[in-house]
């Protein structure tokens, strides 16, 4: 038997987790994290989450720890959002979250004398040449290997994923044979805290009205827009311009206040830089894929070029349509996460590069 604590959420994949653990002979201990004022049932740690995660508890009859983490959330995660959606791009706050939430457990499973911390998350850790890596969980549909990407070392060693190699199906079918009371949660949103949009939020933290124009892709004004912020790229609706065919968000620039629209085609990139490149197995880049957001298809790498600083540029084997600045870019080798970065946009040059998306141009050419 093993010390193992599991973050349990409210929700119904990290009750699993627990009651999996629990009935494999494991002393299990709950902790959660109280990161959101937001009570809302969609939000996986709010108040109400709370509330379910200490009912799972009782029922499973494990001791379950609640740690008071808005304060620092509000400035690992939140902060840094804001300031990146305000900057043009489009962040992954759960990217920043997981590594900085599994070091909270971690402490909390020292201070409990535990060897293990464990989660809900299906994504599964394989061992090569004595490694830990992260792999994609054998659920395609509700992979989270790409959310957890930044986890890795020692930490990674760490951890157990128990619903790697099930499915969502299995896992509430387990669910309701115990009397789980979470069967019928809610699936949490991608952003926690912003439970009705981003948008919304952002406007009640503060982000308010600034004026610029909206052009074509050859730089002519075709209408104006109230703050860059409310703009991602590939976004199609509430543009507010009349047109013969639809158009999408092909640029996002905080500097200039420009947002820049075209037709689909025009999203299409077949090269991307990147920046804060973390290397866990890249090798010389031979046999990978990468996956650019988190809801699109992987894409083969045709050749991957490190530079200085942490960045790199990467040519892609076909276009990926939908690139956008601030979001994670994750390298596989088969299923296996052996790096990743973030993206800094378009190669400037390149067929489809929307070249005003990078500020410093001559750093990638």
């Amino acid at each position: 038997m093993s010390g193992v604590v599991v973050g349990l959420s409210g929700g119904v994949d990290s009750a699993v987790a627990a009651l999996l653990l629990r009935d494999a002979g494991h002393q299990v201990r709950g902790a959660t994290l109280e990161l959101s004022d937001a009570d809302d049932p969609r939000s996986c740690c709010s108040p109400t989450a709370v509330r379910r995660a200490g009912a799972v508890a009782g029922i499973l009859g494990i001791p379950h720890d609640v740690v008071d983490a808005r304060a620092a959330f509000s400035t690992v995660v939140i902060e840094r959002f804001v300031a990146s959606y305000l900057s043009g791009e489009t962040p992954n706050p759960c990217i920043d979250c997981n590594p900085w939430r599994f070091a909270r457990l971690a402490a909390l499973a020292d201070a409990a004398r535990a060897s293990r911390v464990a989660s809900g998350h299906y994504a599964r850790i394989v061992r090569r040449r004595g490694a830990a890596f992260l792999a994609r969980g054998f659920d395609a549909d509700k992979d989270q290997s790409y959310m957890l990407w930044r986890v890795g070392g020692a930490r990674l060693g760490r951890l157990d994923f128990p619903l790697g190699e099930l499915t969502k199906v299995e896992v509430r079918v387990l669910a309701e044979r115990a009397g789980l009371p979470v069967v019928a949660v809610p699936e949490s949103q991608e952003v926690c805290f912003a439970p009705d949009g981003y948008r919304e939020f952002l406007a009640a933290r503060g982000a308010g009205d600034a004026d610029g124009e909206i052009v074509d892709a050859e730089g002519s004004v075709i209408g104006r827009h109230r703050g860059v912020w409310r703009y991602t790229v590939g976004q199609r609706r509430g543009l507010g311009i009349a047109a013969d065919g639809p158009l999408y968000v092909l640029a996002v620039d905080a500097g200039s206040g420009r947002v820049t629209v075209g037709r689909r085609e025009a999203l299409a990139v077949t090269a991307v830089a990147l920046n804060g490149v973390v290397d866990y197995d890249l090798g010389e880049g031979i046999e990978l894929t990468i996956q650019l957001r988190y809801r699109s298809a992987a894409t083969g790498v045709r050749r991957l070029r490190r530079l200085a600083a942490g960045r790199a540029l990467v040519d892609l084997s076909e276009p990926f349509v939908g690139l956008a600045a601030g979001q994670s870019a994750v390298f596989y080798r088969g299923d296996v996460v052996v790096g990743g970065g973030v993206v800094a946009g378009p190669v400037p040059g390149r067929e489809g590069a929307v070249c005003d998306s990078l500020t410093a141009q001559s750093d990638w050419i």
